[in-house]
């Protein structure tokens, strides 16, 4: 396999004739996905065909007098050393696998640059990035050099993000320049084929995140994002960005005296003000786990992150109160990261079933800075209201760009610097106006400065952030963690029964319990059990944030004079209609 550069479209670039740098791994072979390349190639088939979003563009220097041949020869054992950067991803009918070719060739790009060869570097690692790769027949770099007066100057790389992440992007920085120095590093001692051998073995990891998988899913709201959908912008995604060194000042300060880390402190002022704005007394955000922290995964080049579910409680008390409960359940995120993704679907599938809605949870958190944290930040006194006054004037809002289709419905990430907190919020426009993007980023500044100096209730963050509460028109109702339009559910329910012989009323549990929604209809061929009623509901709600499929289910000899008599109809049979289905099964319920 190969990959050719384009033809660079950069300005003050010269094409040179382009080289071709073979290599020979220390071995070859063929074994399932890991789980983290399960995560982005799931993703990778969200999208249309050749859509560049999972590609990286990077840039490494060449210093000193090294040449042409050095630069060459360092790719080559870069590629030799990394298994993943010669691994094609395979269909086998409905199963992808990977392949490590033991061998191959590599076609490098050669450019002369008139002037700022790492600037025009930058340029040309984007361009060789813009296209998407053929994961079956291309290798996952692209790689082009670029000198100065016939010196090489700095390699432009184009990767794919099921060959590395941001994790071992900053393996290959430090290696880089050993590499070029002729230095002979050893083949690392865990790779992709050694991740999947253990993630197969019997018996598999990953029993407890399986059990915290579960138990945040029976206490999430079933989606941020129950309520009207509006029409969206064109692009419809939206993302902003934020350099506050103010912001991270006051972190920091948070962070000491909550005995919390700072990246608990961003989770849990975006948990806030994603609560605040969408009507929640409890956030779900699943947060990127990089899985470091496993054998042998350290060292290992390729895509080992998992999304792991945080479920915060939001409903009462103060910022300083979420801290420190949010630090715990972040935490146990991130302990909980490392799982088989089919046993978390099968349980994604089975709460569903049981809750009576699809399960929503297209709410991000991605903390990429080294470490979780910041270096170097400005030596502001957080207790000197006037000096962090003044740090806030340094603040920048900018707008980073609008995406056609991006799998979430708020993305909120870091930024690598290290001496500010860089800061982006993604929006789908289609749930939130644009705007919100940039005025939650200020918004999580005013929050956290804020509570350096003063308690803030919970239900006072959306008016402190100045951001405003989605409206719900009339018909909605909270139950439980859930809204759900009535109206909605109840045509949804007459729809399914064809006849429109029927009702949903919500009704008093008992014993403090939650309200429940109790679904009356006549029943028909086909349709005359709770169970084929709940399964046919499911069918049709598949996708929305609207409705909630009744948790009771009343099948009446026949319907009453007026909409109010269902309760009092004779019955014929009743129950939740929740029967075991195959998640269940599958997860021994």
């Amino acid at each position: 396999m190969t990959a050719s550069p384009p033809a660079a479209q950069v300005a003050a670039l010269t094409a040179l004739p382009p080289r071709i740098v073979e290599f020979r791994g220390t071995r070859g072979g063929q074994a399932a996905l890991t789980w983290g390349q399960q995560g982005i190639w799931r993703s990778t088939q969200w999208l249309d065909d050749g859509d560049p979003y999972f590609n990286l563009s990077w840039t490494l220097p060449v210093t000193g007098a090294s040449g042409l041949d050095a630069v060459l020869r360092a790719v080559g054992r870069l590629v030799e050393r990394h298994e993943t950067l010669r691994t094609a991803y395979v269909r086998d009918g409905a199963v992808t696998g990977q392949r490590v070719s033991r061998e191959g060739r590599l076609t490098v790009g050669v450019y002369e640059a008139a002037a700022k060869p790492m600037s025009a570097a930058k340029a040309l690692a984007a361009e060789l990035a813009a296209t998407g790769f053929d994961y079956a027949a291309e290798l996952p770099i692209r790689c082009a050099v670029v000198c100065q007066r016939g010196r090489p100057r700095a390699l432009a790389l184009a990767l794919s993000h099921l060959a590395l992440d941001g994790w071992s992007l900053n393996m290959v920085a430090a290696e880089w320049p050993r590499l070029v120095a002729g230095e002979d590093l050893p083949d690392p001692d865990w790779q992709p084929l050694d991740q999947a051998a253990f993630e197969q073995s019997d018996p598999p990891p990953g029993g407890q995140a399986l059990r915290h998988w579960r138990t945040g899913l029976a206490s999430a709201p079933r989606s941020m994002f129950d309520f009207p959908v509006r029409e969206p912008e064109e692009p419809r995604f939206v993302r902003h960005g934020m350099d506050s060194p103010a912001a991270a000042v006051a972190a920091e300060a948070l962070a000491a005296r909550h005995g919390v880390t700072t990246s608990s402190v961003l989770t849990v002022a975006s948990a806030a003000l994603l609560a605040a704005v969408t009507g929640h007394g409890t956030a779900a955000l699943q947060l990127i786990v990089s899985n470091r922290h496993h054998p042998g995964t350290e060292a290992m080049a390729g895509p080992a992150a998992q999304d792991g579910l945080c479920v915060i409680d939001l409903g009462a008390g103060t910022f300083a109160d979420a801290l420190r409960h949010g630090h715990r359940r972040t935490m146990a995120t991130y302990r909980n990261g490392h799982y088989d993704p089919a046993l978390v679907l099968a349980a994604w599938e089975a709460e569903a079933w049981d809750r009576g809605a699809d399960i929503d949870l297209d709410a991000f958190f991605n903390d990429v800075r080294q470490a979780g944290r910041w270096q170097g930040l400005p030596p502001v006194d957080p207790g000197d209201a006037a000096a962090l006054a003044a740090l806030r004037g340094r603040t920048r809002t900018f707008f980073v760009g609008a995406y056609s289709k991006v799998k979430a419905k708020i993305f909120f990430a870091t930024g690598p610097a290290p001496s500010t907190c860089e800061f982006y919020v993604l929006v789908d426009t289609a749930f939130l106006p644009g705007d919100v993007a940039r005025r939650m980023l200020t918004g999580l500044e005013e929050l956290l400065v804020r509570a350096v100096s003063e308690e803030v209730p919970l239900d006072r963050v959306a008016k402190v952030a100045g951001l405003d509460q989605v409206r719900r028109p009339a018909g909605w109702t909270a139950i439980g963690h859930d809204w759900v339009d009535l109206p909605e559910t109840e045509a949804l329910l007459r729809r399914v029964c064809g006849t429109g012989l029927a009702a949903v009323v919500v009704e008093d549990a008992g014993d403090d319990a939650a309200a429940r929604l109790t679904g009356y209809l006549v029943p028909r061929p086909g349709l005359d059990t709770p169970e084929a009623v709940h399964t046919a509901v499911l069918r049709a709600a598949a996708g929305r944030t609207d409705v909630l499929a009744p948790h009771h289910y009343v099948l009446c000899a026949a319907p009453p004079d007026g909409p109010a008599g269902w309760p009092a109809c004779p019955r014929l049979i009743e129950g939740c209609g929740r029967a075991p289905s195959s998640a269940m099964t599958l997860l021994g319920r």
